[in-house]
């Protein structure tokens, strides 16, 4: 028998497994997360060297574009997940939880360590006691962490989980281990979801919402507690709730309370798939986009609504509005096709920053306290808070590409390594096979 016999043979007894779905590349996200690290940038420099024309200005809001990375993380991370478990049974696997350790892993603790060991050993810029009790506009509370408890648990991205702990370091790394913890509940929720979809009939994308909808709840339950923390803790001062030496602070800085901004990212990303599988009527998916610019206006206004009056679900509804916004970006790259928008904010300059938005984020606050240390730092008046935006961003930025080149893209392309690796052994494997079987 020949081997053309043989192939046709066995393609007849086995059925080809139904080829995979064409996957849209993303475009404009990058640029979304640099201009979000610059807000942040901007709100913390203003407010902490300009408190008074930060006020009147209203520079503070811009510090909610943290929710806004929150619920990019959720959409990002979940999407392949999404898009593996809608695809036949046959085809759609979990994706590979060691591959995902590794480049979470590998994306975030070396540059991560690095920056915090220069600028507490180096800098000497850490904050060795909550910044939240010291005067505005100094480097007050700040030195090296000797202590050993305090210095392990910053190098352990757990400062957060201890009342004495919390805001040390680097502060608005506390950040970064609320994502750890949405890192970790992710492969578990996608053997929930994979398992579900061995069992079930239903459609797929119903078992791909429940993901979400499992962080939703945990976000609304945590958030409902979250009066009766506050009712017990020590202090009734609102910065200190949030964020003193206190458990109610810890609290307010956990996965239990903040999980359902990663829920909407989430949610996001099975609109996004949906629209790039088909799966929703047509006068429906062209609608998409537009249903969910008009939703923005309204939902932010609500959300302005509880921040003024200090409501647990504020940050619920900023995140509404994040999520509304990435699929207003997405939803037309989903059908095909490109907006100006998707691409003006994948335009280099603006991609770039997103690129370096990781090391520029860790920098910002070190590098703000360190240009006020050695009075470079302009006063509260409007014409000083536009310098000061402007030089911390410079020296943030030069900073930034410093330790991505250095750092962050070896450690990226060593993962990317090690799968590509990977990959290439069964590969290997497979064709000593074929050959013997021909």
């Amino acid at each position: 028998m020949t081997q053309d016999a043989v192939s046709t043979s066995a393609a007849a007894q086995e059925p080809a497994s139904p080829p995979r779905r064409k996957r849209t590349r993303i475009i404009g996200l990058d640029g979304v997360r640099g201009a979000l690290c610059l807000m942040i940038a901007i709100t913390h420099v203003t407010t902490h060297y300009s408190p008074k024309t930060a006020a009147t200005w209203q520079t503070g809001i811009f510090g909610f574009s943290l929710v806004y990375f929150f619920v990019l993380s959720g959409f990002l991370l979940f999407l392949p997940y999404v898009r593996n478990v809608v695809e036949d049974r046959s085809v759609g696997k979990m994706p590979d939880v060691a591959d995902y350790v590794v480049h979470r892993l590998a994306r975030i603790v070396p540059v991560y360590l690095v920056i915090f060991l220069f600028v507490n050993f180096v800098m000497r810029l850490s904050y060795i006691q909550n910044p939240a009790l010291q005067p505005v506009g100094t480097e007050d509370g700040t030195g090296m962490i000797t202590d050993p408890g305090m210095l392990i648990a910053n190098l352990t991205l757990t400062q957060t989980y201890f009342p004495g702990y919390i805001q040390t370091g680097i502060n608005p790394s506390w950040s970064l281990t609320l994502e750890y913890a949405f890192y970790a509940s992710l492969p578990l929720l996608g053997f929930l979801l994979f398992r579900l979809r061995k069992k079930s009939n239903r459609n797929p994308f119903m078992v791909a919402a429940v993901a979400p909808f499992i962080l939703l709840a945990i976000g609304f339950i945590g958030r409902s507690l979250t009066p009766l923390v506050y009712a017990n803790s020590s202090t009734t001062d609102f910065i200190l709730l949030n964020w003193g030496p206190n458990w109610s602070a810890v609290f307010a800085k956990s996965f239990l309370t903040n999980a359902d901004n990663f829920a909407l990212g989430m949610f996001a990303a099975i609109v996004f798939v949906a629209l790039e599988h088909g799966a929703l009527r047509e006068n429906i998916a062209k609608r998409v986009r537009m249903i969910s610019a008009v939703a923005i206006l309204p939902v932010f206004l609500l959300s302005g609504v509880l921040l003024v009056v200090a409501n647990q679900y504020a940050t619920m509804g900023v995140s509404v509005v994040a999520a509304l916004m990435i699929v207003v970006i997405i939803a037309p790259l989903g059908r095909g096709e490109k907006t100006k928008l998707a691409v003006w904010l994948d335009a280099r300059p603006m991609r770039y920053v997103g690129e370096v938005s990781l090391s520029a984020y860790l920098w910002h606050f070190p590098m703000l306290l360190l240009l006020g240390k050695i009075g470079w730092m302009a006063g509260d008046t409007l014409p000083g808070m536009l310098r000061n935006i402007v030089l911390l961003l410079a020296c943030t930025i030069l900073a930034a590409t410093v330790t991505y080149y250095g750092i962050e893209k070896p450690g990226m392309n060593y993962a990317k390594r090690l799968r590509a690796k990977k990959k290439a052994v069964p590969a290997a494997v497979a064709k000593p096979a074929q050959d013997s079987a021909s």
